[in-house]
């Protein structure tokens, strides 16, 4: 698995390839990350975050050619202990990741050079970066350069990761058709006031403009040649790689046609982090099936001329390929030492998760000898680390499993450890929140527990928030919960608005209740008025298009905002959190 890579085992590479595989096959169902991650942008965090190592409070996580910001963010809130920091050489881009920045650090370098001191990092990740990199410097050394600075930074057993565009393995020409014919053949046709619209040409012109205007123009060769009455490019498979990977970017196609996408194949990746110094590489192949589908399959052909002298079609090499190695341990340097969680150390968490089976049919959940009947006039919740059933009998419980597709697995049993461990720190701070009944008896680390149900006639707060009918009473009671907590700052609850419900008591009263349970340990950066108060202020952070359960994280600006209008604010809800929040608690 992949914590045992990091420790250099054996099986370690044979266990992350399962690993790296299930997760491929599992992403096409994987929920919707807080609306704010286009496909392609999630694509790229679900293929690499299997890969990390086991991260450790104060860990930093790098994120190399970062761009925007968005991979860095979901990176965050998956690492929630780590450091993760944005680092890009484009202004325009670090100017663009400020304004999105919610959880990270921002670092302005060239991501080719070393940026940070030596045995520092634990992870460093470049996520499509790569050939942008080896695009705009000296070509063929630039990411030979950013890996051997990695690994001067990376801490003893700290990981580099890459998923990029993947050169194709096969040498020497192939035969490509262009299989649609939509659009103009005249470059004048498809030209306003001279200027050209890519958009509207056919892809055989655009393939002509590739050729001209790639660096200046013949930077490869074809030959047009035409088998059996059929028309076809004869040219080199890395090149006709470039032009079909790259034909439907036309909207931005001055910027695109500056870019080799390619750089190294699978296995010259391989070579160079091992001749750089790294152990445990492994290369795994990370076709983009949209592209496969929608873009290629179809629309392009690709041919090879067979013995017989007839062509024969073939395959498109792998679109994407993920590369990972390991710094190795070193005699000289000692791995830094860091007090971690029992969940935290070395664990076969893929073998846990195999013992967890749901039969939908018979609506039964198994784990080990043990059996749990599911009622099935609920619907199974599934949120970002744990699935929950509600279980028949009488009293009501539910069953929380960890999350069996979960791309952060360890995080995934983490969270059912702050919750099960640290359940007496909510009686002594007085929470009222449900009880936790039964647990699994092999751990740590849990595989399940049961709990109390949420009472019929309750409501969570994401709910009120969204409808606009959370209370003064609802809103003194969270404060007053929060107080206890973040004014003595060792521990933290987890307020997403979605953990909350308010529950009618039998005096006709009513008490909001913390129904997950997480405590963590206490961070800067996940304070309730940089987090959690903009959440229970603006339903928009609680929409109802979110399925994972959990609430957007606010981006720093809007905090920025929020304490700088904070005096001026005279909305009832606000004068309530005004109120009873500590005066020490609030933006300030």
């Amino acid at each position: 698995m992949v914590e045992q890579i990091a420790s250099g085992t054996v099986n370690g590479l044979a266990e992350l390839t399962n690993i790296r595989d299930r997760a491929s096959r599992e992403r096409p169902n994987r929920i919707k990350y807080e609306g704010s991650l286009n496909a392609s942008t999630l694509a790229k965090a679900e293929a690499m975050v299997p890969l990390f190592p086991e991260i450790s409070h104060g860990d930093r996580i790098v994120d190399a050619g970062s761009g925007t910001g968005q991979v860095t963010e979901f990176v965050a809130r998956e690492f929630r202990d780590a450091t993760v920091i944005a680092q890009d050489l484009s202004h325009e881009l670090m100017e663009c990741a400020e304004e999105n920045r919610a959880l990270v650090h921002l670092s302005y370098g060239d991501a080719a050079v070393q940026n940070f001191p030596e045995n520092s990092i634990r992870v460093k990740y470049y996520s499509t970066s790569g050939h942008e990199i080896e695009s705009f410097g000296d070509e063929g050394h630039k990411m030979i350069d950013a890996v051997r600075s990695t690994l001067i930074e990376l801490e003893p057993e700290g990981r580099i990761i890459i998923r990029d565009f993947a050169k194709p393995e096969r040498e020497g020409p192939v035969y490509m058709q262009i299989q649609t014919d939509d659009g103009f053949n005249n470059v004048s046709e498809a030209s306003v006031s001279g200027v050209i619209d890519y958009n509207l040409l056919s892809k055989k012109t655009l393939f002509q403009r590739f050729h001209q205007e790639f660096r200046g123009g013949n930077a490869f060769e074809y030959e047009i040649v035409t088998i059996n009455g059929q028309e076809f490019i004869r040219l080199d498979a890395e090149w006709a790689h470039e032009f079909y990977l790259r034909k439907d970017y036309t909207d931005n196609w001055a910027t695109e046609i500056l870019e080799k996408y390619t750089y190294w194949t699978p296995s010259q990746a391989e070579e160079i982090l091992k001749q750089t110094g790294y152990v445990n590489v492994h290369v795994w192949d990370d076709p983009n099936e949209y592209i496969l589908t929608n873009r290629l399959r179809g629309k392009i052909g690709l041919y090879v001329m067979g013995g017989s002298g007839n062509l024969e079609q073939i395959d498109f090499p792998t679109t994407h390929m993920l590369v990972a190695g390991d710094k190795p341990r070193s005699s000289g340097v000692a791995k830094k030492d860091t007090t971690i969680d029992i969940a935290e150390k070395t664990i076969d968490y893929q073998k846990l998760l195999k013992t967890i089976d749901y039969d939908e049919e018979a609506q039964i959940v198994s784990i080990d000898e043990k059996t749990f009947s599911v009622d099935p006039g609920y619907k199974r919740i599934i949120g970002k680390k744990k699935a929950v059933y509600h279980l028949l009998g009488d009293p009501v419980l539910v069953l929380k499993t960890v999350r069996p597709e979960s791309i952060n697995t360890h995080n995934a049993f983490k969270a059912m450890l702050q919750t099960v461990s640290r359940e007496k720190l909510l009686d002594e701070f007085q929470i009222p929140h449900l009880r936790i009944v039964d647990k699994d008896p092999e751990g740590p680390p849990y595989r399940w527990f049961t709990q109390e149900a949420v009472p019929q006639g309750s409501a969570s707060a994401a709910e009120l928030i969204a409808t606009n009918k959370l209370s003064e009473i609802d809103i003194a009671q969270m404060a007053e919960y929060v107080n206890a907590f973040e004014l003595r700052r060792k521990w933290q609850l987890d307020t997403n608005p979605f953990n909350w419900y308010r529950v009618p008591q039998a005096d006709g009263t009513t008490k909001m209740v913390y129904v997950d349970g997480k405590i963590y340990r206490y961070d800067e950066a996940w304070e309730f008025r940089r987090v959690g108060l903009l959440q229970w202020l603006r339903p928009e952070y609680v929409s109802e298009e979110n399925v994972a359960y959990s609430a957007n994280i606010p981006k720093a600006h809007e905090y920025v905002a929020l304490k700088e209008q904070w005096n001026n604010l005279d909305e009832e809800h606000v004068l309530w959190w005004k109120k009873y929040l500590s005066p020490v608690l609030q933006p300030q």
